[in-house]
């Protein structure tokens, strides 16, 4: 099976809740249960697919060997754009774009509020206390971070990760932009920083595209105080930050792909690319230069 894609970063709850939702489809009642609520034949199996065409919905669906179907997961209400981008470039007669939502009330073809209710109403009448511990699992995720949930996972930068020098440089530098003190979500013109973790650092600005609640997307991270930094895929940058002038970002990529020699144009779309903090150093005004063109 060679479309099947195995780099999934799950640093990202969504991505965290796909694999979950994959690894349950050995379930057969669930199973059963799932391509009963998408219409398709319980023969079916779904499993995440590589990119198509410089697109990579969550899954891909099969029946006898032949696409008859891909689905795409939201934590919170559809991605009602790239939807219809999937529907003109890949729905057929023969196959179907499916859409699996937070809740109920957002109309998809599956919710994850039922998928939750699901396994929570056939937790005892699962074979064994593996799928049991996998269901709840699931749930718990699906509690955590679904519909908005997941804002109560991000939290503030920490005066330690705030001294570091490289964090102190960058935010000195755009001291102009900063946010203000009570700002919980990102605007236009400010850059917004937040983390998941205790020695985390996430350097974010407004996206129109974003599902979060802070309305943000990362140029880039640290995580866990490590000294290197990381950033997005070059299609990351291109969904995100597409209400910002082309040329801008493209300038962006660019630099991090010419200027810091990091292949981002190589790499799966929701994965990473790390480099030592130290190796940006020498291009740290350009990125300033370049960064305030984002905000």
């Amino acid at each position: 099976m060679k479309d099947i894609f195995v780099n999934e970063d799950i640093s990202k709850p969504e991505n965290r809740v796909n694999l979950a939702l994959f690894h349950l489809q050995m379930v057969n009642n669930f199973h059963r249960w799932f391509c009963n609520k998408l219409n398709i034949p319980a023969s079916s199996i779904v499993y995440p697919t590589e990119n198509l065409s410089g697109d990579r919905p969550d899954y891909i669906v099969k029946n006898a060997d032949k696409i008859i179907g891909y689905v795409e997961v939201e934590l919170g209400n559809e991605n009602k754009s790239q939807l219809s981008q999937y529907r003109n470039k890949y729905e057929n007669e023969n196959i179907k774009i499916f859409s699996i939502s937070g809740k109920s009330a957002h109309n998809s073809d599956l919710s994850l509020e039922e998928v939750s209710a699901f396994l929570k109403n056939n937790l005892d009448n699962f074979a064994n206390q593996q799928i049991i511990i996998s269901a709840k699992y699931l749930i718990k995720l699906i509690e955590t971070f679904s519909n908005n949930t997941q804002k109560t996972s991000r939290a503030p930068v920490s005066e330690e990760v705030l001294n570091l020098p490289f964090v102190k440089k960058l935010l000195d530098a755009l001291k102009d932009y900063q946010p203000e003190s009570e700002q919980r979500r990102a605007v236009p013109g400010k850059y917004y920083i937040d983390t998941t973790g205790t020695k985390g650092f996430s350097f974010r600005v407004y996206s129109k595209q974003s599902t979060l609640p802070t309305k943000s997307t990362a140029l880039f991270s640290i995580t866990k105080g490590e000294s290197d930094i990381s950033f997005q895929s070059d299609w990351w940058y291109r969904k995100y930050l597409n209400h910002k002038n082309t040329e801008d970002v493209e300038n962006w990529i660019n630099s991090i792909i010419y200027d810091l020699r990091l292949p981002i144009d190589k790499i799966g779309e929701k994965q990473k690319f790390k480099i030592s903090i130290k190796s940006i150093e020498k291009n740290f005004e350009l990125l300033v230069k370049l960064i305030i063109k984002l905000l």
